[in-house]
């Protein structure tokens, strides 16, 4: 009984393999949160989620908690969430595949956006955590869900813009290393922790 309750418990852990990379958040030379980022793989699906929490001084305390998750089936993106809790306000993205669309309801910190996405797309920002892309790449951004394309500047570094802003990704050995975040207040990053 005890053998068979341990090969049960090993095949079902093949079907479904979690790895988790963690992150800090760096603004101005100054850790100000930290990021987990999973990827769990099983037969049929690809679940991504990021996680991170945020917290500095801007002219007052600055308090973000940032939750994603996205959804890949047969390698195609079918659902994105992102819930941002602030003290800016609490806001919520959905991007779902709907027959040969994406209905968007995007809403973040003064942007709203409804505007439906007529093409399946295979990637989005969250996938940039576990595979380096390549140049031309057609991603969805899950936060504004609007389409972007990958820019590659050199070997390993790439740049997609994100509602105007410019995000950078760089990777050594495919492994991605750091992010580098345009921001309206000011640019920050987001740097590999090695444990």
């Amino acid at each position: 009984m005890i053998v068979f309750l341990l090969v049960l418990g090993s095949s079902l852990n093949s079907f479904a393999q979690t790895k988790t990379n963690n992150y800090d958040i760096v603004l101005a030379g100054f850790t100000i949160g930290s990021m987990q980022a999973d990827r769990t793989i099983s037969p049929k699906a690809e679940d991504y989620q990021l996680h991170s929490k945020v917290e500095f001084w801007f002219f007052g305390k600055i308090h973000v908690e940032f939750l994603q998750n996205v959804n890949f089936q047969n390698g195609q993106l079918i659902k994105a969430t992102t819930k941002s809790d602030s003290n800016r306000g609490n806001f919520v993205t959905t991007v779902n595949w709907n027959k040969d669309h994406y209905d968007v309801n995007a809403n973040s910190y003064k942007f709203h956006n409804e505007e439906s996405i007529k093409q399946a797309i295979f990637s989005t920002p969250a996938k940039l955590y576990f595979h380096e892309p390549k140049h031309g790449d057609e991603l969805i951004s899950e936060n504004f869900g609007m389409l972007t394309k990958v820019i590659e500047l050199e070997k390993g570094v790439y740049e997609i813009d994100v509602n105007g802003n410019t995000n950078t990704f760089y990777y050594e050995g495919g492994v991605l290393q750091k992010v580098v975040l345009e921001n309206n207040l000011k640019n920050y990053s987001i740097k590999r922790r090695v444990d």
